[in-house]
């Protein structure tokens, strides 16, 4: 069996929920275990859960990106939306998508500012995408226990 960082910080979240915390008399130490245990148990999550949130978020933006391309008025970002397009993730490490998902971040933000600028039907329907896309992007990074 491979130890896998989630699972180690797991097993020491249980050790001090359920083996250490009985043991303590004191209350403000039995809280701040339980507290600690549950940081970790979130911690762990977060690690299990976050190459798969990077590589969703940054498929997302591509897409997005695929469709802003034929909408934005400007043939600069026109082509670089494209090239985001068909872009793909560099690796799989943690860094390596973050790097990434900055890159793309940065771009949404050009992509936004374009689309507030050109005031149509499309541009506004799309600007609101982009939002809602954010909303949930963001809710699928909120910690679970």
């Amino acid at each position: 069996m491979t130890l896998a960082i989630e699972t180690a910080v797991r097993g020491v979240a249980e050790v001090l929920r359920d083996r250490v915390a009985p043991t303590l008399d004191d209350g403000y130490a039995i809280e701040a275990v339980r507290l600690s245990a549950m940081m970790l148990t979130m911690m762990a999550n977060a690690a299990d859960d976050a190459v798969v949130l990077r590589v969703a978020e940054n498929g997302q933006l591509r897409a997005l990106f695929g469709e802003a391309a034929g909408i934005v008025d400007d043939a600069t970002l026109s082509a670089r939306l494209e090239e985001a397009a068909r872009s793909s993730d560099p690796g799989l490490r943690i860094s390596e998508l973050d790097r990434e998902t900055d890159r793309l971040r940065r771009l949404l933000v050009a992509l936004q500012i374009q689309l507030e600028a050109q005031a149509d039907e499309q541009a506004t329907i799309l600007g609101q995408r982009i939002w809602r896309m954010l909303r949930d992007i963001e809710a699928s990074r909120a910690p679970r226990r």
